[in-house]
C-alpha cells in the first residue's frame, strides 16, 4: 500500500523560507558582531595588535576548515564531488590563490588597524564605496562591460560616500588612509577572486576556497610578523607573549566568530535567492553602523546619515540592475516596479546570478 504524506504541500517551501530567514539573521549577527568585537579588542587599552589578531584568525580558520572537511567532506564539493572536483596543483596555488591571499592579507591588516584611528560607523560608510572600485577594476580586467546606467548609479554612490567623509566629526587622516588602502587591496582581491572562481576549470566552492586561501594568508602574515619583530613600526606593533596569554579567551572567541561568519556566508549563498542576498547585505551594513552607535556611543552627523542612506539605496538599485538586467531593460522605474508586482520572475530563473559587492570572506 502506497504511503500517503500528511505534510501540507506548502510545508517544504515554508521550511526553506524559515531556513533562509535564520541564515540571513545569522549572517547579519555574525558580521556585525565580528566587526564590533574587532573594534572592542583593537583598542590602546586592550589588544591594539591588528597584525597578530589577523594572523590568529587565519590560523584558526585554516585549522577548523580542515577539521570541517574531515568531519563532513560533502560541504567541500570541489574536493569531494567527482563531478565537481578541482585539481589542486602548483599552478592553481601560485597563479590563482597566492595573489588573492596576498591582497587579502594586506586588506585585513589595514582594515583592522584603522579601528585605532576611526570609528566603526565611519569606516563602514567608506566601505560602501567599494562597489565603485570593483566596477573600475573589473572594467580594466575585462570582466565588466561599460554601461552609462552603471556609471550614473555609481556616480551617486561617489557623491554619497563623499558626504559621509565630509560629515565625519572626528576625522583622522591616518584612519582614512589605512581604510582607503585597505579598500583598494580588497577590490583588487575581489576581481582576482572573481577571475579564479569563475574559471570553469577552477571553480571552487566557498568553503574549499577558504581552506586553500587562509593557510596562505597565515604564511604571508606570519612572515610579516617576523619582519615587524626585527623592524618595529608604531602603527603595527607586536604583542608580548604575556599580552597574548592575558587576552587569549577573547582572541579565541573572536577567531570562532570569524570562522562562523565564513560558514554562515557559504550556507546563506547556497540556500538563498539573489534578491535575499542583496537585501540582507544592505540590512547587514545598516546593522553594523547602528550597532556601533548603540554599543560604542559613536556619533555621526546629519550629513553622514543622509549620505549613508543614499549609499544603501543606490547600491541596492545597482545590485538589482546587475543581478536582473532583463527586468531593467525598460528603465529603472519599470524594473523596480516589477519586483513589487512580481513580473519577470520566470526570466530570472534563467538569468539570476550572484554579484559581488565587496564583501570579504570574514569581513574583519
Amino acid at each position: 500500500m502506497e504511503e500517503v504524506s500528511l505534510a501540507p504541500p506548502w510545508a517544504p517551501a515554508q521550511s526553506k523560507m524559515m531556513l533562509v530567514g535564520l541564515l540571513g539573521i545569522a549572517y547579519i549577527v555574525c558580521s556585525a558582531g565580528l566587526i564590533s568585537y574587532n573594534n572592542y579588542l583593537i583598542d590602546e587599552k586592550r589588544f591594539p595588535y591588528a597584525v597578530t589578531m589577523v594572523f590568529i584568525h587565519s590560523c584558526f580558520c585554516s585549522v577548523f576548515s580542515c577539521f570541517l572537511y574531515r568531519v563532513k567532506p560533502s560541504l567541500f564539493p570541489s574536493l569531494s564531488d567527482p563531478t565537481r572536483r578541482v585539481t589542486i596543483d602548483a599552478n592553481l596555488i601560485l597563479t590563482g590563490c597566492l595573489p588573492v591571499a596576498l591582497f587579502f592579507s594586506a586588506q585585513l591588516v589595514l582594515s583592522n588597524a584603522a579601528y585605532l584611528h576611526s570609528s566603526v560607523a565611519f569606516l563602514q560608510m567608506m566601505k560602501e564605496g567599494n562597489v565603485v572600485l570593483v566596477y573600475v577594476f573589473s572594467l580594466i580586467a575585462c570582466l565588466e562591460k561599460f554601461s552609462w546606467r552603471s556609471v550614473g548609479l555609481l556616480a551617486c554612490v561617489v557623491v554619497a560616500t563623499t558626504m559621509t567623509i565630509h560629515g565625519e566629526l572626528h576625522f583622522s587622516f591616518t584612519g582614512f588612509a589605512m581604510q582607503g588602502c585597505s579598500q583598494v587591496f580588497e577590490c583588487v582581491k575581489i576581481v582576482l577572486q572573481a577571475m579564479l572562481l569563475s574559471n570553469a576549470c577552477r571553480k571552487l566552492d566557498p568553503l574549499t576556497y577558504v581552506m586553500i586561501v587562509m593557510p596562505l594568508c597565515a604564511i604571508i602574515i606570519g612572515l610579516g610578523l617576523c619582519v615587524l619583530v626585527a623592524f618595529p613600526h608604531e602603527n603595527f606593533m607586536v604583542p608580548s607573549f604575556a599580552q597574548v596569554q592575558q587576552w587569549w579567551p577573547h582572541l579565541l572567541a573572536n577567531a570562532c566568530t570569524a570562522f562562523a561568519l565564513n560558514v554562515v556566508v557559504a550556507a546563506f549563498v547556497k540556500h538563498s535567492s539573489a534578491v535575499a542576498f542583496i537585501l540582507v547585505g544592505i540590512m547587514k551594513d545598516a546593522a553594523i553602523v547602528f550597532s556601533s552607535l548603540l554599543l560604542f556611543t559613536e556619533v555621526i552627523s546629519a550629513v553622514q546619515m543622509v549620505g549613508f542612506i543614499l549609499q544603501l539605496a543606490t547600491i541596492m538599485v545597482y545590485s538589482m540592475v546587475k543581478t536582473f538586467p532583463v527586468r531593467f531593460e525598460a528603465g529603472l522605474v519599470a524594473g523596480l516596479r516589477s519586483f513589487v508586482t512580481g513580473e519577470g520572475s520566470v526570466k530570472d530563473k534563467a538569468q539570476s546570478q550572484y554579484g559581488s559587492t565587496g564583501d570579504g570572506l570574514s569581513k574583519c
